[in-house]
């Protein structure tokens, strides 16, 4: 009889597989490869009995098409199920068990399938890929993201962003010999966005030096980026750095004189600099009388 095996085990989920038909241990998926699956047997309970499962998944939909890409997927069941395929060989079948628990231990769902790996298409390892392609691929996780962020599903949107980021990283050091002078300015615009749009998810979670941190390095590819400047003006805010703050909000206003976000977020500020600068008189008089 085939042990079941854990896969991921942390206090508010526990993924298992138990191999019931083994399959070529010399093809396994890796990142960005692309398999044909079958799920069958789909079941899904908690306390109160049967359930829906996340409506947002694409792999336990009635119209999924059976094909994955490995490292695609913004739903975290999907995600999930990836993980238990980055442990399967190609034509293995397998009965996986996902379980979700609250912060008090409570069964919030429990799916059980069967996973069938029915191939895995031969696919370049990323390592291999060409500059053009890992360009494609940047772009694409970037318009992911974006479309995330639209949804309010901003964690999701920070993965998809982190992705495409790392597309662009592994073009580096860039060869002016092989890529255009025009195509690697668009790779650094492209870099920019990236760099704010991680800033901007970071901030919606309140991780304030996080987000100051990427807007400095987007501030090193473009000194008059706007978008970095309020956003590192609003995560010194965050961190209590009211004159670093005061300092990015008015290069804004120097540069737009007339964006309304920038002026609402100065009016926020001058108040902390009024009384930063009164204490720094009051001890001023105190030492020279």
């Amino acid at each position: 009889m085939n042990q079941q095996t854990v896969l991921h085990e942390r206090p508010d989920k526990l993924i298992t597989k138990e191999i019931l038909t083994p399959g070529d241990y010399s093809v396994v998926p890796y990142e960005d490869a692309r398999c044909k699956i079958l799920i069958t047997e789909i079941s899904c309970t908690n306390d109160a009995g049967s359930c829906e499962i996340e409506p947002q998944s694409r792999f336990f939909s009635k119209n999924f098409d059976g094909i994955v890409l490995i490292g695609d997927s913004d739903c975290f069941i999907d995600r999930d199920v990836e993980l238990v395929l980055e442990r399967m060989c190609c034509g293995e079948k397998c009965a996986a068990k996902f379980v979700y628990r609250d912060d008090r231990g409570g069964l919030v769902k429990e799916i059980c399938c069967k996973i069938e790996l029915q191939e895995v298409m031969e696919e370049q390892l990323i390592s291999d890929w060409g500059w053009q392609r890992l360009h494609e691929a940047s772009l694409h996780h970037k318009a992911c993201g974006v479309d995330l962020v639209r949804q309010g599903r901003v964690a999701d949107a920070f993965r998809r962003f982190s992705k495409a980021l790392k597309m662009l990283v592994a073009i580096e050091p860039i060869n002016p010999e092989q890529i255009e002078e025009d195509r690697v300015k668009e790779m650094i615009d492209l870099k920019i966005k990236l760099l704010n749009n991680l800033s901007h998810c970071q901030l919606h979670y309140e991780e304030f030096q996080a987000a100051a941190d990427l807007c400095t390095c987007s501030l090193k590819y473009d000194e008059q980026n706007v978008k970095a400047l309020y956003r590192r003006s609003t995560a010194y805010f965050g961190l209590h750095l009211y004159e670093e703050a005061w300092r990015d909000i008015q290069q804004v206003l120097k540069l737009d004189p007339h964006d309304k976000a920038a002026q609402q977020k100065a009016s926020i500020i001058e108040p902390k600099m009024r009384s930063i600068n009164k204490e720094y008189k009051n001890v001023i008089k105190k030492m020279f009388g």
